[in-house]
């Protein structure tokens, strides 16, 4: 196992390929980050932490959700007060800032397990 650490950070405008409302983004973004600290964990623990802030690619003010993954069993979520007003609306895509820091892993395994992550939609 690799004993530093990597830090990755990258910005990806993600097509859902279907229209999809916020709470069914919300469900995609949790199984997507859920998969990341599977893939991630060190005999089922996160030696570091992963973090998705997904934005509505509209012109709204306060227009994200915050995931955050530090222990496999807990995603904690947190939505801006805009998002969840919005639950009526149809998207066909969302910005997502996705920041890993993590032991074991190097930068081009950190990414093709996003990468495979967000495939999975």
């Amino acid at each position: 196992m690799n004993n530093t650490a990597t830090v990755f950070s990258k910005w990806y405008d993600v097509s859902l390929g279907k229209i999809m409302t916020t709470t069914q983004t919300e469900e995609l973004l949790r199984e997507s980050i859920a998969f990341i600290g599977r893939a991630l964990a060190y005999n089922g623990i996160i030696l570091g932490h992963i973090k998705i802030l997904a934005r509505l690619p509209e012109p709204v003010i306060d227009r994200y959700l915050f995931l955050s993954l530090t222990r496999l069993e807990q995603i904690d979520i947190t939505p801006s007060k805009y998002w969840s007003k919005v639950s009526g609306i149809g998207l066909t895509h969302i910005e997502l800032h996705v920041n890993v820091l993590i032991f074991g892993y190097t930068f081009s395994e950190v990414e093709a397990v996003i990468t495979e992550a967000l495939k999975k939609k």
